[in-house]
């Protein structure tokens, strides 16, 4: 905890703030913006990178590739919990899965799938849940997951302690713009924007987005000056880097609880408040919108003596008329893992998926004589 406490410096905020700003890309202009040497910044990025308390992830605009996102809350009966995971990997597409208890007591999982075979995913975990795989689930397409930029606002750097107004949030929230950002409004369009290429040198940008040029060369065996090209014509061009994760827990994972929630509110003008009350606190770690409801998901951070009183403020969000009903789930923090676009997936530049084959192979998972 005290070496943890040590690198959150006022230099080293400034910095992690303005990397959630504005990317790692230009560590140039980055330094110009905070007002420090470009070497201190660089220097400080590495030092922090290499020690493990940072990680910088690029984040992909998904309806650009191709693909919709979504998120899975699947519940099952004691003893089947390894089959529930052997379902869900067998979908493939996934990036994002965890063991999760509470409301629901399986799996957690966030896929970034095909638009073309929407339905083909939904008739899926339907057919889990015949087997007897799943006993219930909660299932949503989203916009993309959004990150809220890291922030010390609530961080009395003297004292070198966390402090958590939980009143004056709810206040907030009520008096936040009525106006949903951009990014949070539903696609339109879900069209295949990459080659092979692209998916690669962008799945490695998922896993470092401060990799370099010659680094890509060798992954995608392409020149240096073909990455560059690449790199500025088709990924910055399209836009298909929505923007970059930032990570750095603000508190030691063994003290904090992570917990994907799922938030339904009354109407839009509300989620659009929460979000907007969101964007500078410690707690939330991202968002997405689910399609075709007044609804978000949401990832917290919370330290373990802060997540009751984070949870009455829910209640009071309830209670005010702002939120219809929400509900959550704990995250494994030991064993939740994560994979980048599924790369492999793509062939003649479209996206594969063989749903008979998936549901073949469901059947071997837990035959329905069994359930």
């Amino acid at each position: 905890m005290l070496n943890y406490l040590k690198v959150l410096d006022p230099i080293n905020a400034k910095i992690i703030e303005g990397l959630g700003r504005q990317g790692p890309k230009n560590v140039s202009n980055l330094a110009k913006t905070i007002g420090l040497p470009s070497t201190t910044v660089a220097f400080r990025i590495k030092k922090l990178m290499k020690g493990g308390y940072l990680n910088v992830r690029a984040k992909l605009d998904s309806p650009k590739l191709g693909l919709m996102k979504a998120v899975l809350f699947a519940d099952t009966k004691h003893g089947l919990e390894n089959r529930l995971l052997n379902a869900i990997e067998n979908v493939g597409y996934w990036t994002y899965l965890a063991p999760c208890y509470g409301k629901f007591n399986g799996f957690y999982a966030v896929f970034s799938f095909p638009a073309l075979y929407k339905e083909k995913l939904e008739n899926y975990f339907d057919n889990a849940k015949q087997h007897g795989i799943l006993s219930d689930y909660v299932f949503h397409w989203t916009t993309n997951v959004y990150e809220v930029s890291r922030n010390f606002d609530w961080f009395d750097f003297k004292k070198r302690a966390w402090s958590f107004p939980w009143e004056k949030w709810v206040e907030e929230i009520q008096k936040a713009s009525e106006n949903l950002p951009e990014r949070l409004r539903e696609p339109k369009v879900y069209a295949v924007g990459v080659d092979k290429t692209d998916l690669l040198m962008l799945k490695e940008m998922e896993k470092n987005g401060t990799i370099g040029f010659t680094e890509l060369a060798n992954v995608v065996k392409i020149t240096p000056q073909g990455v560059r090209h690449r790199y500025h014509q088709h990924l910055v061009k399209r836009k298909l880097v929505a923007e970059y994760e930032i990570t750095i827990f603000p508190y030691p994972l063994q003290s904090s609880d992570l917990c994907g929630i799922f938030l339904d509110f009354e109407e839009e003008q509300f989620v659009a408040k929460f979000v907007n009350a969101v964007q500078n606190k410690p707690f939330i770690l991202n968002y997405a919108k689910a399609i075709g409801r007044n609804s978000l998901v949401v990832h917290s951070y919370t330290p373990k003596i802060e997540f009751s009183n984070f949870v009455e403020s829910l209640d009071r969000l309830v209670e005010r008329g702002v939120l219809r009903d929400f509900f959550y789930v704990t995250l494994d923090v030991e064993s939740f893992r994560r994979q980048t676009v599924s790369y492999e997936y793509f062939k003649d530049g479209n996206w594969t998926y063989d749903h008979e084959e998936k549901l073949r192979k469901l059947a071997t998972i837990m035959p329905i004589t069994m359930a």
